[in-house]
């Protein structure tokens, strides 16, 4: 009984972490922006994939966003494939940005410059 209540305890500290990394915490989900440019990479990594795109600031100055996309399985099962995007396609990004850098925010919608839909979260994602 001891070691199985042991295991118990061992399995639950080890999930923990899991939890946490999927907490959205590093984002404010109460603002929201919309950024429309180029695409400058899209990187299937584990364990979000990511998307950069070039655009321009107020200031008409060239930056980098970097939008945290869902898994690179996520995305597969949602139709997404290594070619869906590429450099130079113009996009809008919708998002979440990040508490702590400007330039960072989770996406919550892509789309291309037809206006076609290629990823939208669910409204209630944390992936």
């Amino acid at each position: 009984m001891k070691r199985t209540s042991s295991l118990a305890v061992l399995g639950f500290a080890l999930a923990l972490p899991v939890a946490a990394h999927h907490s959205g915490a590093a984002f404010d989900h109460s603002r929201s922006v919309k950024v429309t440019g180029n695409v400058a990479a899209v990187e299937w990594t584990s364990p979000h994939a990511r998307l950069k795109v070039d655009a321009k600031d107020e200031k008409g100055a060239k930056v980098t966003w970097d939008f945290e996309l869902p898994s690179a399985v996520t995305l597969t099962r949602r139709g997404w494939t290594k070619s869906s995007l590429a450099p130079g396609d113009e996009v809008t990004v919708t998002g979440a940005p990040a508490r702590d850098h400007p330039l960072i925010a989770v996406a919550t919608g892509v789309t291309d410059k037809n206006g076609r839909r290629l990823f939208a979260a669910p409204a209630t994602s944390t992936e």
